[in-house]
């Protein structure tokens, strides 16, 4: 029997963190400011950026993130935005590339990671008989149109070998394989998945650490811990065809598919080196169309405080939810006035890697319980998500330990 194992929260929103390879997130269509750098042709060397130029992709998208957020937007599209700053901002390194998209050459910026996690121990008295062996890499390449930056390609890989494909329905996620993974959002609404192609990522890495744009914000960021950053040099190139999700991106306005080529590049970027008991993920991911209602309710007995979850189906109808593992829920909670992660219910344990599904029927409903013991006294937001590839629920609330 396989197992996957779970452990710190290296991403935004855990709910969508269902394997390796399916990790992505929407980004719609929002009135921005243009980025005015540099552009370059692929045979062209690269001049590297100023410093504020990297400052600049920065500050857009955090203004991205605090737009949703003053908006009351969507929680998934404020978490993408700053992600996206957050990895320009750690890096510190952005680089012309060409894009060509339906036979189109386009001009976008673009930084690059490599991502590797090296095993954590277990975190005793935890079912984690079964962690990491071996470091996990993942190579990504982020690049969002100079004069759209809502216009954005990801693509996500292992492995050169890893061909371009993606889950465009939750019943393949478990026996597809390894493979790279390709979002596109076209700047107008639309979310579309790389669903064949090839793809090549080299790196050359350096002890020379990286040169961080400004100060980290108080949210969700990438890595729930300070990771070693180093400067890296990446040439890439990828070949691909994208379409639609049946179950991804919430109001997904794409239609129809999208071609993509991008000859072999030179990319700046980082390393970043890490220890934690879940695999490496890329920055921003999408979660299912399909939503169900959830409650998050505390109380607080000697010191601890028990969270509960009701996942409600409140459609005429019952409601198949597939889980692409044993894990079917998950508990975290952050410090309300960093935003740093300190405490993951899920942390060290191990499930076993086996589809399931479970029917909640009409009216009908889930309720999942974890125990928390703060460590201190403060003001902390606590968040109970379902894990699944087919339905998304989450739900929050703010937790005082006085």
């Amino acid at each position: 029997m396989a197992f996957i194992v779970r452990g710190a929260t290296i991403a935004p929103m855990p709910n969508s963190r269902v394997t390796t390879n399916m990790r992505f997130t929407r980004i719609a269509s929002i009135a921005i400011a243009a980025i005015a750098l540099t552009s370059a042709c692929g045979s062209e060397s690269i001049t590297v950026p100023a410093q504020n130029d990297a400052a600049t992709v920065v500050d857009i998208f955090t203004r991205l993130a605090d737009s949703v957020s003053h908006s009351g937007g969507d929680a998934d599209l404020g978490g993408a935005y700053s992600s996206l700053a957050e990895a320009v901002r750690l890096g510190g390194r952005v680089s012309p590339v060409v894009i060509t998209i339906d036979g189109v050459a386009t001009t976008f910026l673009a930084t690059a990671h490599q991502t590797e996690i090296a095993p954590l121990p277990c975190v005793p008295g935890r079912l984690c008989n079964l962690p990491l062996l071996a470091t996990l890499n993942l190579r990504t390449l982020i690049a969002w149109q100079q004069d759209n930056p809502k216009r954005v390609v990801q693509l996500s890989s292992a492995a050169d070998s890893d061909p371009i494909r993606a889950y465009l329905f939750p019943v393949l996620v478990p026996v597809a394989g390894p493979s790279a993974s390709l979002v596109y959002f076209d700047g107008q609404g639309g979310t579309f998945f790389g669903s064949s192609g090839s793809q090549k990522v080299a790196v050359t890495t350096s002890n020379d650490a990286c040169a961080a744009t400004g100060q980290g914000r108080p949210t969700d960021a990438i890595f729930s811990s300070p990771p070693r950053c180093t400067k890296a040099d990446f040439t890439i190139s990828f070949s691909a065809k994208a379409e639609p999700s049946s179950f991804l991106a919430s109001r997904n306005t794409a239609t129809g598919s999208h071609t993509f080529a991008m000859a072999a590049q030179p990319v700046l970027g980082a390393r970043f080196e890490l220890a934690a008991v879940a695999p490496p993920l890329p920055p921003i991911s999408v979660t299912p169309i399909a939503s169900l209602s959830a409650e998050l309710t505390t109380a607080t007995v000697d010191s601890v405080v028990a969270l509960t979850l009701k996942v409600t189906n409140a459609a005429s109808t019952a409601a198949n939810v597939t889980f692409g593992s044993g894990q079917q829920y998950d508990f975290y909670v952050v410090d309300a006035a960093t935003g740093a992660h300190v405490w993951r219910w899920s942390e060290g344990m191990a499930f076993t890697m086996a589809l399931g599904t479970v029917t909640i029927p009409a009216n009908g409903s889930l309720t999942y319980s974890a125990r928390w013991k703060p460590a201190k006294k403060g003001s902390y937001v606590a968040v109970g998500s379902l894990v699944s590839l087919s339905h998304r629920a989450d739900a929050k609330v703010m937790v005082t330990v006085p």
